[in-house]
Formats: structure tokens, sequence, C-alpha cells
């Protein structure tokens, strides 16, 4: 039976999605689509979680799984290098490792990891980190929209899906080296506020990165230049990359040259993080052949990225084109806006034969992900198992001993008993009566202790009275206190309380005086002791 999987990709301008029919020979692209997200003062999550709403309503789907992109740059990504290549120790580590790049709680923020290279007995990991609160109000609109993704994945390593999974082709244009072995792709996707870099071959994720920046960007460098507002500056890119005709008189704007020079301007920071990113990954491991740069997103068809993007790379360059199975089903001119959730919805197709990054997991993991709740189920039946082990070794060690102390108890009872009356006794109830009785020589041990009027005394004196007790004495007969606290007030307070106990007959204040030295009041306190057995729990009786 064919499962269906839906990628979900939650732009700043769009949602887009793709619906793919997953069997056992392969996949196929069922549906795709895309919604403009509203304007409005909720929160861009809400609109985001809105238009995913609209989207699956209006297409109709209805998915077995969903897997979503991570909106925004809130998903920060670590390198972390481990100088070993077992996966067990790396699942031992990495925790540690990541803990101490973060500026937070590990216990705050959703992260996961994947192993990018290994070489040298070393292996490279990609780590991704978001907040915890973001993901968390992320999945709570989405399920307010009625929608559940099974995982969550920052954009740029879910691209070696779409990479390694034959949905591009391995080579487009002359002199591509798609016949060198390890080349790699390069894909650079340009959204509207943010930009995505992933390098794989193969289909696994050598690099992968996403920062702030995108069309918007240009789209504001150009509008100071050409002295234009926001939204007209974007009308133009947009007709630059395919999109709808122009009105005559701002296509007569887009004829300047000075815009040329602007988009040229505005595109050095995104070159700047494209070099940067290579070159750190060219750092890691020996270098390979890069065999193409594929531009996706808003801005993958303006005139002239790509010849820019060319020599940052030294291989060719060009919007992404689909091949095979997505070729007839995603039209030419929507492939490049529709790469990312094709990519998401193929991350989902290969499920644990991909790569395991996913940030929901631990108290963030769907509750329909039937691997989680299979992990769960064996995790509870080990600890049930552990718990019913350790309750029998328990039960067998406590019976022992106290068999064991029961014994010991006897032979001491009937040692006491037979010094002091002559006799025998094991049982305790026997043995106390016989000591209590008159004319042994127990009869006269007191009923209470001086541990048990002190404890009387420390739970009768009231909280909120600040004082201290210098000298407490306890006889058989009385108790005398002799202390200081701020108040006169306060000495009848604490002789108020004493009087609520049954062990304390007649309580009284013995007089009361102020220190010159420092105000405090110095007092004393006299009282008969009454209580015949032990206080009651918690003073009271």
């Amino acid at each position: 039976m064919a499962q269906r999987i839906l990628g979900l990709d939650l732009g700043a301008k769009s949602v887009k999605g793709v619906l793919l029919e997953s069997t056992f020979g392969g996949w196929t692209v069922a549906d795709s689509g895309a919604v403009p997200v509203s304007a409005g003062e909720a929160p861009l999550r809400e609109r985001q979680a809105a238009a995913a709403k609209e989207l699956v309503a209006a297409r109709g789907w209805q998915p077995d799984s969903v897997v979503a992109g991570f909106p925004g740059v809130g998903a920060a990504s670590h390198l972390v290098t481990l100088p070993f290549s077992d996966p067990r120790r790396i699942e031992q580590t990495v925790q540690y490792e990541i803990e101490g790049q973060i500026p937070f709680d590990l216990a705050d923020v959703a992260w996961d990891w994947q192993v990018l290279e290994t070489h040298g007995g070393k292996t490279d990991l990609y780590v991704g980190v978001a907040r915890k609160e973001e993901l968390a109000g992320l999945l709570a609109a989405l399920a307010a929209a009625g929608i559940d993704p099974q995982v969550v994945v920052p954009a740029g390593p879910a691209y070696a899906a779409l990479l390694g999974s034959g949905a591009v082709p391995a080579a487009e244009a002359e002199g591509d080296p798609a016949g060198q072995a390890g080349a790699a792709d390069v894909l650079l996707d340009i959204g509207h506020e943010r930009t995505s870099i992933c390098v794989a071959a193969g289909g696994q994720c050598l690099a992968a990165r996403t920062f702030a920046g995108g069309s918007s960007q240009l789209a504001r460098g150009l509008a100071r230049e050409l002295s234009l507002g926001e939204a007209e500056a974007s009308a133009l890119l947009e007709a630059d990359g395919g999109g709808a005709a122009l009105p005559p008189d701002l296509a007569a704007r887009a004829t300047d040259p000075h815009a040329a020079e602007a988009l040229r301007r505005g595109l050095v920071p995104l070159l700047r993080e494209l070099r940067a990113t290579l070159k750190a990954w060219e750092s890691r491991a020996p270098r390979r052949p890069v065999r193409r740069l594929w531009l996706a997103g808003e801005a993958a068809r303006l005139p002239g990225l790509a010849d820019m993007l060319r020599s940052e790379v030294a291989a060719p360059a060009a919007a992404v084109i689909l091949a095979g199975a997505a070729a007839g089903h995603i039209p030419p001119d929507r492939a490049p806006g529709l790469a990312l959730a094709l990519a998401l919805a193929l991350r989902g197709q290969q499920g644990s034969r991909g790569q395991r990054l996913n940030l929901r997991r631990g108290d963030l993991a769907s509750t329909r992900d039937f691997e989680h709740l299979r992990a769960k189920v064996l995790r509870l039946g080990v600890y049930a198992g552990l718990v019913l082990l350790l309750a029998v070794v328990a039960a067998t060690v406590k019976v022992f001993a106290l068999a064991r102390q029961e014994r010991l108890l006897d032979a001491s009872l009937c040692e006491v008993t037979q010094k002091v009356v002559n006799t025998c006794y094991t049982d305790f109830s026997i043995a106390e009566s016989v000591l209590r009785g008159k004319g042994t020589p127990t009869a006269g041990i007191p009923k209470i202790s001086a541990v048990d009027v002190l404890a009387e005394l420390a739970a009768r004196t009231p909280g909120d009275v600040a004082l201290r007790f210098d000298r407490v004495d306890i006889s058989s007969k009385a108790l005398h206190l002799v202390g200081s606290t701020d108040s006169a007030e306060s000495v009848d307070k604490v002789v108020s309380a004493l009087r609520g106990s049954r062990c304390f007959a007649d309580p009284r204040s013995g007089g009361v005086r102020r220190r010159a030295s420092d105000g405090k009041f110095e007092f004393t306190i006299d009282s008969d002791l009454a209580c015949e057995g032990a206080p009651a729990a918690g003073g009271k009786g």
C-alpha cells in the first residue's frame, strides 16, 4: 500500500508543499502546491500555519506523515569533530561537546546530529539546534491547523535528500564534471528572508548552514538605489526571475543601469557567506571537486546570478532542474521554488535509510511516530523489568534483615529483663508491663525525655517571633528558659503558645528587661512539666 508523505516548506512569503506516494518500488510526485502567507499583525508562525491549513484543505491532501522544514533562521548549525567513528561513542559524547558551544542549557533547546564525513579516524558531525520554546510554538500553531509533522529539520541538510535521490539530473551541461570520482553538488537556496547552503555527494550531506538574508535584502538595496518603494522593488525582482509582467512605468525603471549594479552590490554578502562555507568545508577533509552549483528559491532565476556564482565554485551554475519521477509533475519554472518541499518529502520517504537528523526528539517527539512509540514501549518494558527485579531483591534483603534484627532484639530484651526482674521475656508488651510495675527498679524512670520536651518546645515556639534561647534547663518536673527577643509582646506570644501544649503546665514569664547595648529584650520563662508520655506528632496533644 502506498504511503503518502508531505514535504512542507514554511516560507516567509508562501507555504509550499509536495505530496509523494512512496511504494516498495520507489516514489512518485502525487501533487504540489503553494499558498501565500497573508499579511497581518499575527505572529508569522501563526500566519504560516494558517496558510499550511489552507493549502492542505484546498488540495484535499491526507498525508500519512509530514516532514516540515524549520522556518526562518532560528535553527543554528554547529560543526563538531570527534576523534573516533563509533556511533555508540558518538551518541554518548556529542551532548557534552555541543553543550560547550551553545549559550543555553541543553534542557532549553531542541537539538539533534548527523554524520557529515569520516576521515583519518575522525568524524565530522552536523548538529542542528533550535530554542525549544520556538519549536514548541511552531508545533502548537501547526497542531491548531490540524497538522502534526513527525519530522522537523533545518533547511540546509534537508537538500541532501534531493541531490541524492535522482530528482536532480547527474549532468546537464557541457563541461559538467559528472564523471569525477567523489564530486560534490552545491545547492544554494535564496529565500525571502534567509539563504541555505548544502554541499552533498552521493546523497550524503557534507556541509550545510542557513543564514539571514535573501531576496528581501536585494529588494531593499534596489529600492534605495532607484528611489522606489520596497514593494515595487520586489516586483522588479520577481519579474526578472520570470514572474508577472511589470506595468509600463515600472518596466522602464527595470532597464536603469543602476538596477543591475544595485543587484550586484546586494549579492556581495551572499557571495561572502557562500565563499566562507565552501572554504570551511574544504579545510576539513581532502578537497573534492564541485560538480555543479544548483540554485533554488525566489531569486534562483535572476539574470546574471548564475554567472556571478560560477566563478565562486569553479563549476557550472544553473537553477534547479528536476529529472525522473519529479520532472513530469512539477513544471520547470516552479522547480526552484518547490525544491525544498520536494527535498523534505524525499527525506521522509527515505525513513531510516536517510540521515537521522530530526529536531522533534525527547519531550517534543511526535506521538504518532511509530519508531518513537516502539522505542518508548521497549524502554518502559526494560524499566518495568528492572523495577520488578529490584523490588524482589529489596524485599528478600529486607525480610532477611528484619528477621535477623528481630532475633537480636529478642536476645537483648531477654538479657535486660533477666538482669532486672530475674526472668527472661522476649515479648515486648509483656516485658514493658512488667518493667513499669511498682516496686521494680525501672518504676522511677521518667516517662518522657529531655529530647521530647525540647522537641515540643521547638514545635510550640511561634514561627513569626524572632527570638534566641540562650539557656534551656530541663529537669524531671520543670522547664526554665532564658533568652532575648525584639519586643516584650513576643514574650507574651511565646507564653501563650506554650499554654496550648499538654506538656507545659502553668507557663509564666519571670520578667522582661531591655538591654541598653542593642535594644533587645531579655526574658525568662518558667513552666512545670505535666505530660505523661511522648508528645503527640507536631507538638499537639
